[in-house]
């Protein structure tokens, strides 16, 4: 199992990519599928740009490397998880931790891990990367 604890309290920076400096949303899940030897493909949007966002994460999770996994279990790691914060579009991504638990990062807070029951209302699927392209 990766570690993933020592993530969290990095600071929220948008379009960020270094665990150091900050991460986006974006930038958290792409460190994560790092750090189990995964490559995904980088969408530098700006956060507050929302139609962009969902526009991207449907055309993502379109293309056949993308694989949704509608029970998670616990062995389904590393799962990326999308939510939709703002009421008509998909803005938010973070990772499956367990059944319980999803670890994502928030301007105000930066990385946090998040009962999953607190964000399920938001949860729109479970996705894995089928294939590193």
């Amino acid at each position: 199992m990766v570690k993933l604890t020592n993530l969290i309290g990095i600071p929220f920076v948008s379009k960020g990519r270094d665990p150091v400096l900050g991460m986006d949303c974006w930038g958290l899940v792409m460190h994560v599928f790092g750090r189990y030897g995964i490559t995904l493909p980088d969408f530098k949007i700006e956060a507050s740009n929302l139609q962009r966002i969902d526009i991207i994460t449907h055309e993502a999770v379109g293309h056949s490397s993308w694989e949704g996994v509608p029970n998670p279990t616990e062995g389904d790691v590393p799962l990326v998880v999308l939510m939709q914060i703002h009421p008509t579009y998909v803005t938010h991504a973070g990772i499956y931790i367990d059944n319980n638990r999803i670890m994502h990062t928030m301007e105000a807070t930066g990385v946090v891990i998040s009962k999953r029951a607190t964000l399920a209302s938001r949860i729109v699927g479970f996705y894995r990367y089928a294939k590193d392209n």
